[in-house]
């Protein structure tokens, strides 16, 4: 008996926590979408689109769009010091991974839970500490870490890229076993060079705690920037509601495109943290009924009933205090639009009112 009152109290605690998450998620995510849009729509009106072969110091100061190829002198060399593997290039990383147990859990409708296990290779410590089972244990630390380097001076065109946006180019080359076996020096380490890794696994049979490391590095390519430009650099443009924009995309773009695109994903993070938060909403009024279905789940056909009627309730009130919340956001981050449609509704219902009685009346 106390172990039950126990778990109902846990799922009470627990469906209260994913109603203040879920809205908190609904709430910030209509200030976010309106911060985000309004910092779109100011720098639509303010970029300017320039070439990026000549830095012209009339555009100091100003936001700027600009497009071209990104590069690093022939003499930059990026070297990763603790394996002796080195490269020309706009950046290159170390990626550490280790052999470990994976574990993954599933409970079912008696509230079951069963779990397997299956051993990965992976760049995160997977904690295991908490592991249902006892016997798939992982170690608590990598021999190396991962490490990242990138070239002092990155040039688009005319231009000297920022550190921040150079991190923001993908990684697009991966050091092969040719390169790894000419520059690794195995006296140092002990280890191997197999598949693009250096790694201790001997004869193909990893053991956990085996490691496997990977080196990728970024090439020259075309990309395009949006951002103020600072002499002959770039720094963020930041709107007036304080929502930054920094940003190079690759391939060639125009301003209008890179705006363009922030619209979309703007809309589209928008409609996706609205799905979240009201899951999260309806989850948690699941959570919190699950106390009353536990009861009646002991007489068979009531629990049956209570747990559909659960879900349906949950689902209806899970809904209704989303768009609540989306409503009042609205009210708070957009206070002029939403006047406008509250106004453009109740004439919409006095008109109805006035029209619908003149009707019956000629009939």
């Amino acid at each position: 008996m106390a172990k039950e009152t126990k778990k109902q109290g846990g799922g009470l605690l627990g469906g209260l926590f994913l109603l203040v998450i879920g809205i908190g998620i609904l709430w910030s995510n209509e200030g976010r979408t309106v911060k985000t849009q309004g910092a779109i729509n100011e720098a639509t009106k303010a970029y300017i689109q320039v070439k990026s072969d000549k830095v012209d110091s009339k555009n100091d100061g100003k936001l700027v769009a600009t497009k071209g190829k990104v590069t690093v002198s022939e003499d930059t060399n990026l070297k990763d010091s603790k394996f002796g593997i080195a490269v020309n290039a706009i950046k290159m990383k170390r990626t550490v991974e280790m052999y470990q147990w994976k574990e993954s859990c599933e409970t079912d409708d008696n509230d079951k839970k069963t779990c397997t296990y299956e051993k990965v290779w992976d760049a995160s410590l997977l904690d295991s500490s908490e592991y249902t089972e006892s016997g798939h244990s992982n170690p608590t630390s990598k021999p190396y870490d991962d490490e990242s380097y990138v070239a002092d001076t990155v040039k688009l065109g005319a231009f000297t890229l920022p550190e921040e946006l150079v991190k923001q180019l993908s990684y697009d080359k991966k050091k092969n076993n040719d390169e790894l076996t000419a520059e690794y020096n195995n006296s140092t380490e002990g280890l191997i060079v197999s598949e693009k890794y250096l790694t201790n696994v001997k004869e193909d049979t990893p053991q956990i705690g085996d490691v496997r490391i990977s080196f990728d590095y970024t090439t020259s390519k075309s990309a395009s920037v949006l951002a103020v430009q600072t002499d002959d650099t770039f720094e963020a443009f930041t709107s007036k509601k304080g929502k930054d924009i920094y940003t190079i995309v690759e391939g060639n773009k125009t301003g209008a495109q890179i705006l363009e695109s922030k619209k979309e994903a703007n809309k589209t993070i928008k409609w996706f943290l609205r799905v979240v938060g009201t899951l999260l909403v309806i989850g948690g009024f699941k959570a919190m009924f699950d106390l009353v279905t536990s009861i009646l789940s002991k007489v068979p056909v009531l629990g049956n009933i209570a747990n559909g009627a659960a879900s349906i309730v949950s689902t209806i009130l899970g809904l209704g205090l989303s768009l609540i919340i989306i409503a009042i956001a609205w009210f708070r981050f957009r206070p002029i639009l939403s006047i406008v449609l509250v106004a453009v509704v109740i004439a919409l219902v006095v008109f109805l009112k006035m029209y619908l009685p003149k009707k019956e009346n000629e009939k």
